[in-house]
């Protein structure tokens, strides 16, 4: 079977994977390319021919691995390039009710579209249920078989800004490849490193990438709520090139080796470059650091609260993304000044195994899931979720 291709966009770089279904459990990977460039920043490009040079070098790396021409490729979609609106909506079955059928969600679904309609210079990407009321139970379960007078849901729809994916498409026409369909970054990502059972009740995954941090809450298989902080990886060691007056890749360097929580006394470290080095006390590295840290921590605990999330419930917290998790200690840093039991999963791979790939992985694995016929999934709730997220694909169709 040919391989699925995804290209993931990130801040600071691009990932092309091809890849098939290995088996219920698991994905090969035929072909990778990674591509360093400054893609976006907040909601702009910041230069859309190193963008474009970035992705044909991606592409190209993925195309000569799996030794496959891609024809069709699936897009993510940060976070920054997109919009969510819930939905409460009602559909009433007559005084006398009847049985729930499952072409009746399809027909809330369109509803709700409905009544919140495309925001201007969006498209949508995807609609999906969040949980269904009938007869005042709430549950996350389709209700078909059941009978009532009315059924309301709250459905969550996510939106793409079409400048985003006309940019995408017009680089990749250059390579003969069409835009098969658009993901989510965060939903992909946070449907394969979150289990299915952990996302029954909201679940919060954070992703500290170079440029910035994206926060999303999902709930089954909906993304609830969204949120992008200013900060990442590459503010760390901007502060350190700044206050050290050194050169940003001798900050990189000290901040990769920098161990939080570490207790460093008078030792010091040389930051070296081309033309010149220096040597600089590592309390004086920590100081900038862990500033920087808190600021982040802060800004995190902030978002979260005006994402409704219940920080006090102890909420199932996942960490990804290598802005952060790539320098130690930095877990136990989150979870001390969250004071929330953190996790990081990201499942083992014998190349690209660094929680900055996350999102990558994350896209392919939702994109092979959506695909795979439902005959091929033996165990019962398995086969629930990967027949709703099948059913799902024609709403991230573009």
């Amino acid at each position: 079977m040919k391989p699925t291709a995804v290209l993931d966009i990130g801040s600071s770089k691009v990932v092309c994977l091809c890849g098939n279904l290995a088996d219920r459990d698991g994905i090969i990977v035929h072909g990778a390319g990674v591509s360093s460039c400054d893609a976006y920043r907040g909601g702009e490009f910041a230069d859309k021919q190193g963008l474009h040079d970035a992705i044909v070098d991606a592409v190209q790396k993925a195309e000569q691995e799996s030794h496959s021409r891609i024809r069709e490729i699936a897009l993510t979609v940060p976070s920054a390039f997109s919009k969510l609106v819930l939905s409460d909506t009602t559909m009433s079955f007559g005084d006398r009710g009847r049985i729930v059928e499952a072409e009746d969600v399809d027909r809330l679904i369109a509803k709700s579209f409905q009544k919140v309609g495309t925001p201007d210079g969006y498209t949508l990407i995807h609609s999906t249920p969040v949980f269904f009321l009938v007869d005042g139970i709430s549950s996350s379960e389709v209700p078909a078989g059941i009978h009532t007078e009315e059924m309301s849901g709250l459905i969550a729809h996510m939106y793409v800004r079409q400048d985003y994916v006309q940019t995408i498409q017009d680089i990749l026409e250059d390579v003969g490849i069409e835009i098969s369909m658009c993901i989510h970054s965060m939903l992909g990502e946070a449907t394969m490193l979150i289990p299915e059972n952990e996302r029954v009740r909201p679940a919060v995954l954070i992703d500290v990438g170079y440029r910035q941090t994206d926060l999303c809450v999902v709930e089954g298989s909906a993304v609830t709520a969204i949120a992008t902080i200013p900060i990442g990886g590459f503010q760390f060691a901007s502060d350190l090139s700044f206050g050290l007056e050194v050169t940003l890749d001798s900050a990189e360097q000290a901040k990769r080796r920098f161990v939080f929580s570490l207790d460093y006394g008078d030792k010091t470290e040389i930051l070296r470059s081309e033309t010149e080095s220096k040597r600089v006390a590592n309390s004086t590295i920590a100081y900038v650091i862990e500033a920087r840290a808190n600021e982040l921590a802060d800004l995190i605990r902030e978002a979260l609260d005006q994402m409704s999330v219940n920080v006090d419930a102890k909420p199932v917290v996942y960490l990804s993304g290598g802005g952060l998790l790539m320098m130690r200690g930095s877990l136990d840093f989150l979870k001390k000044k969250l004071g929330l039991a953190i996790k990081r999963d990201m499942p083992w791979t014998p190349r690209l195994s660094s929680p900055n790939y996350c999102s990558s992985f994350g896209a392919l694995n939702f994109v092979l899931r959506a695909n795979r016929p439902v005959e091929e999934t033996p165990q019962k709730a398995e086969r629930d979720e990967d027949s709703f997220l099948n059913k799902l694909k024609n709403f991230f169709t573009k």
